[in-house]
């Protein structure tokens, strides 16, 4: 079978025109059905979500920049920070030190939860 001379296909689910190459649309997100006689370039890996937990454990919102959320993971770091320095005055250090704690073990739980909705899709 010849391939074809054109550099762009439409998305079946959304319509828009983009690359040949990519295997996930930019505008949906969702994957595309691979073209006869081509392989993809780029492949969609698993995530580990176990890493991401631990990584959201160690550096609040880390877990989420490395599934890719990137503006979710700041969301939690700069939340996290915010607090520290709105409460610094008005909590002990140790009621501070909890509030982290519990924080992070939120954004790990998001962090895992969302790498095993990433590898159902």
């Amino acid at each position: 079978m010849e391939m074809s001379e054109e550099k762009t296909k439409y998305c079946p689910y959304c319509g828009a025109q983009i690359d040949y190459k990519y295997t996930t649309c930019p505008s949906c997100g969702k994957p595309q059905p691979p073209i006869d006689g081509q392989l993809p370039l780029r492949t969609t890996g698993k995530k580990n979500a176990l890493l991401a937990a631990i990584l959201s454990l160690l550096i609040t919102g880390a877990g989420q920049i490395y599934l890719g959320k990137v503006w979710r993971g700041l969301a939690y770091l700069v939340t996290v920070l915010l607090m520290g320095i709105l409460f610094d005055g008005i909590l002990t250090f140790d009621e501070l030190m909890i509030l982290g704690v519990v924080f992070s073990i939120i954004s790990a739980w998001d962090a895992y939860r969302m790498a095993n909705e990433i590898n159902r899709s």
